[in-house]
Order: structure tokens, then sequence, then C-alpha cells
């Protein structure tokens, strides 16, 4: 073993320690404080294990990722042959060694419709590229955006982001941003009019709400941005590369947009990279000047290690042939989800497409479950999700996710590589927290108290003494 393999196994017992002294205090204290303590020493496809040698089913897969499950060894082992042949790399005077085969890839699975892709470093970074670019083609400068958006938390792209307490702090924000209601055309046909709009923002399927929006929307937006002259861009930072049943979400529902962005997954969960897929004629109004040749350049854009992981990661997802893998294993997630739903009528609805899955809680009519909800309102509206989130953690060992502020919603996006019984265990484990959530003793507010909302609880529980009560113990001492 290397003394920087030594050097790696000693760091990651003390990994938790050393990150809540240098990098991000508050952040672990709030995982801790929601009961996921685990410290995680191994990762392989869908599942991590902890230092206790407890597997967890892992249904956020690095915020969608690893895709193809984490360590793919075809996707370790590319890296591994870039290094050993000592590539030239980065040097701006020459193109990439493997930039160009990669971006062929990328459009070609796009469907023919782009003709040059632009990297960058991330989805952020790659939706801040195609702002740049929209203001410059266009010579315009309003952005439109739809409610419940993200596009990421740079500057420009945070201007455009659906949910205020996102934005809080940050003004001034990018100036003239404006947000529409999904799915509603009308409204989206009077903005465009007005003929100042560079472009419109959509995700296919929002990845704060889970919410897919409406084929016929986007495909009229299309239309209308060329009617008007304003330029549709796609954000398929996470909808993208098979996840939602087709290689994008929006060109598979027939949908052409001016620009598409694409990372996450793109990147074999190794290296980051993103990518801008932009149409030929936007290209050429870009660059029509010799001189605009540098509107963008990201000095590790085009990294080899990066074009080495994201080309290998396009291999394997077509060798597992993810989008009907997607498709097939969506479906038995939404049946199982559907049929649980019928039993408990804490469930709302079921959002999303293929492997990219929400579902939605309401308050109970049964009475027990009904008085901790109206309880843990006072606290936080997403905090039935938290609790059942939490008790996955916990008491399943699976990892999900709570999806935008104040979102009463569970999300998940598992890895196209999950089985058939991971699938049957998610659902058997999510049914029977439900059904322990519905009782008085082992309700939701239970199952925060001991953790995520303690003292929150314990300050309502002054107020409002039905906490303490619940909870079997009265209000606390002054």
């Amino acid at each position: 073993m290397s003394d920087f393999k030594d050097r790696v196994e000693d760091y990651l017992s003390s990994s938790t320690h050393l990150s809540k002294r240098h990098v991000h205090p508050r952040l672990l204290k709030m995982f801790e404080m929601g009961g996921i303590k685990a410290v995680f020493n191994r990762a392989e496809g869908q599942y991590l294990w902890d230092t206790e040698g407890n597997r967890f089913l892992d249904l956020l897969a690095g915020g969608g990722v690893f895709f193809m499950g984490r360590n793919h060894p075809k996707i370790n082992g590319a890296l591994r042959d870039v290094l050993e042949m000592d590539l030239p790399n980065l040097c701006v005077v020459n193109a990439s060694a493997l930039g160009g085969v990669l971006a062929g890839k990328l459009l070609e699975l796009a469907g023919g419709d782009f003709g040059k892709v632009v990297f960058a470093n991330s989805g952020s970074e790659s939706n801040e590229v195609a702002v740049r670019f929209a203001r410059v083609a266009t010579g315009r400068r309003r952005f439109l955006y739809l409610e419940g958006a993200f596009h990421g938390r740079s500057f420009g792209v945070a201007s455009m982001c659906g949910y205020e307490s996102m934005r809080e702090g940050m003004e001034p924000l990018m100036p003239t941003c404006t947000p529409l209601k999904p799915n509603d055309i009308r409204q989206l046909r009077r903005e465009l009019k007005m003929g100042d709009v560079a472009a419109v923002f959509m995700e296919p399927v929002q990845g704060m709400t889970g919410i897919a929006l409406d084929p016929n929307y986007m495909r009229e937006a299309e239309t209308l941005c060329e009617q008007y002259g304003s330029l549709l861009v796609m954000d398929e930072v996470q909808t993208g590369l098979g996840r939602c049943g087709s290689w994008f979400a929006s060109t598979g529902a027939g949908v052409r947009p001016h620009i598409l962005t694409s990372s996450k997954a793109l990147s074999g969960g190794q290296v980051p990279v993103g990518a801008v897929l932009i149409k030929d004629e936007v290209y050429e109004r870009i660059y029509s000047k010799f001189g605009t040749g540098l509107v963008y350049f990201s000095t590790f854009a085009e990294n080899n290690l990066a074009m080495a992981s994201a080309l290998t990661a396009l291999e394997v997802l077509e060798e597992l042939d993810a989008p009907a893998e997607s498709a097939r294993k969506g479906e038995i997630f939404r049946e199982g989800l559907e049929a649980i739903k019928q039993k408990y009528d804490v469930i709302d609805r079921i959002e999303g497409m293929g492997l990219m899955i929400t579902v939605y809680f309401k308050d109970s009519a049964t009475p027990a479950l009904m008085a901790q909800q109206k309880i843990m309102g006072v606290v936080d509206s997403s905090a039935f999700a938290a609790a059942v989130h939490t008790q996955l953690f916990v008491r399943s060992h699976i990892i999900a996710q709570l999806p935008g502020p104040g979102k009463n919603a569970l999300k998940i996006l598992p890895p196209v590589i999950v089985t058939e019984d991971d699938i049957r265990y998610f659902l058997s484990a999510f049914e029977d927290i439900l059904a322990d959530l519905y009782q008085a003793n082992t309700g939701p507010v239970a199952a925060l108290a001991g953790g995520l909302v303690k003292d929150t609880v314990s300050r309502v529980s002054e107020a409002i003494p039905a906490v303490g009560q619940l909870l079997g113990r009265g209000a606390p001492a002054k």
C-alpha cells in the first residue's frame, strides 16, 4: 500500500471530525440532528457501507451523479489508463485529446439537432454558459424561468431559482428574470410577445418539485421561442442520460431546444464535468466574429480525466440500456408506491418520470396521525416527510432525499443498476415506516423529537402542551 493510501485509511476514521472543524460544521450538525450519523468507508454499485459494517441502499446516488453505480470498475479502469498514458493535457493552444470524441457521442445521443458542444465543470457552470450564450446570441437581457425551478447555485442561475428562500441574501440578483407558472402557455406567450426575452429556461422534470412538464407545453414553448426570437434552454443536468426513460427527456418528448445542458451522471461519479449542447445556428450567432473566440473559456473544462470518465460513463450506460431500464424499473417503483397509496391516506400523489420519483404527503384523516401532523406543521411544513426520511435512514439503512424547501415530500434518484430485490426492499421498508407513523407513540413527532427537531419540538411543547402529551411527557420545565 502506498503512503497516500495509508493516509487515506487514517483520514477515513476522522473524516467527520475534520470536516466539522474545517469545512461545513453547521451542515454536518444538521445531519446528525436528523439521526444521519453514519460514517461511510466503502462504496460499490448501489450500496454504501459504514464503519460498523452496515450496508445502506443508496437511492440518492449522490444527487443523481452515480446513475451507473458507485466506483464502476470500467470507469475507474479508464481513469487509471489515462493517467498511465502520459497524455498531453490542458495545453490551451491545441485541441483536447478526448473532447472531440466525447462531443461527437453526446451529439449522437441527443438526436442530431445540435451541432456543437462546449464543456464546463458542473451543472451550474453549464447553465451559466447558456445564460451568457443566450445574451450574446440574441442581444437581449431578460430571462424566463418556472416557479419551483432550480438551475444551480452560482449567481446568474441562482437568480432563476424558483424559491425565494434560496435567493435570500444574494440581492441584488441578475436583473430581469421573470418567473412563470409551469405549463401555463398563455402566460409564456404573453411574456415572449414583449420581444425582450433572451431565453426561457426549463427542466423537463423539476429537480426541486419532481413535477414533469407537459410535453405539449414544452413543444409549444419551442414554437413560441422560434416565433419571437428567444432561445429555449433545456436544463437536463439531472434528467438527462437515460434517467427519465430516454437519453434526454426533452428530445425524447419531441422538443428541439436551442441549447441543452448536461452534467451529473455524465461524470461517471468520478470527475466533475458539464456539457452545453448548441444548435449550429446559435453557435454561428455567438461566434460570428473572429474576435469572439473567447466568449467562454474554462481552464479545466476539457481535462483528460473528465473526458475519459464521461466517455466511459456513456459507454456503460449504453451497455446497460439505461433509458429502457429506467422506464421499466421506474414503473415497478411507481406501481408499488401507488399500491401503498391506496392503503395510507397520508400519501397525496406521486410525481416524476422514470427513475426520478417524488412522493408527496398530506394530512391524514386518521385522528392520531392528523393531530401530530398539525403539531409538526408549526415547526416545518415538511416535517412529516422529514420523519419518513429519517426513519428510512436510521431503521432501514436507505438513503433518500427531501426535495425543495417546504415540500412535504420524499424524493428518490435510484441508480439504473438498482435490482428488483432492492426495489421490493424499499417498498416494504417504506410501507412499514408509514404504518408505524400512524401510531401515536411511534408517530412523526416521536420520530423527529429524538433528532432533527428535538430542540424545536421542546420549545413548541412549552406553548402547545399536546406535543408533550403525544410524546408521553409533559411540557419541559422552565
